[in-house]
């Protein structure tokens, strides 16, 4: 991790707004930002000031060592992961639909040949490998949701609303789009044969949402008291 993600991460963790550590350590709210996005690069002395204003020391600014961090940062690895597995084999679900439809199609059968048979054996096969691609997904969807859950439930401050919700935007983004694209090129099975099973990715992101509502609602109570 470089420096200016470690004091973005530390900031965000901490729950101030760079103007509100501006303020504290005697910047303007333009050099924090100048910080955070790379553009320049703290002093010795500055270092000291945000590592003490961050409960940490320079390590933790420089190398991103603290516990907090690191929590942050398996959260983000598990989202990646978990976003890029989902949509992958969701992908991969789809593509076999659409080229068993398109190479392997099977019309009205009267007498059945040889050749006949060949077909829907290898149609059956492709199928099978559809829905275990799908099943994968599902699984992939709910461990991930599972992981993250936990992860963030051990972080003394949730990531951004931003972050979390550009989560949501590109994973039901992807999904449509890997289930969509494909469903446009088969004339055999219908837009509702593709999205359908994306009901089983979906529900474990959309109970992980649920839950991380809750848990901000259940945090901000609980200061206030």
């Amino acid at each position: 991790m470089t420096i200016n993600q470690n004091l973005r991460d530390l900031r965000q963790l901490s729950g101030m707004t760079q103007e509100e550590v501006a303020n504290r350590v005697g910047l303007t709210r333009q050099a924090i930002s100048g910080y955070e996005s790379g553009r320049t690069q703290p002093d010795l002395d500055m270092l000291e000031k945000l590592a003490a204003l961050y409960g940490t020391d320079i390590s933790g600014i420089l190398y991103g060592r603290s516990a907090e961090q690191r929590k942050l940062r398996a959260v983000r690895v598990a989202a990646v992961v978990t976003l890029a597995a989902v949509l992958l084999l969701t992908l991969c679900r789809s593509g076999l639909l659409l080229f068993m439809n398109t190479v392997f199609p099977v019309g009205e059968l009267g007498t059945m040949t040889e050749a006949a048979e060949q077909v829907i054996n290898v149609r059956f096969a492709l199928l099978r490998a559809s829905e275990l691609s799908g099943g994968l997904a599902q699984l992939f969807s709910a461990v991930g949701c599972l992981i993250m859950g936990v992860l963030l439930t051990g972080l003394r401050r949730l990531p951004p609303a931003r972050g979390r919700a550009l989560f949501l935007l590109v994973f039901a983004a992807g999904s449509l789009a890997c289930a969509l694209l494909p469903a446009a090129f088969d004339s055999i099975y219908s837009t509702a044969d593709y999205l359908l099973p994306l009901l089983g990715t979906a529900t474990p992101v959309i109970l992980l949402a649920v839950y991380v509502i809750a848990l901000c609602l259940y945090r901000k109570r609980r200061t206030v008291k």
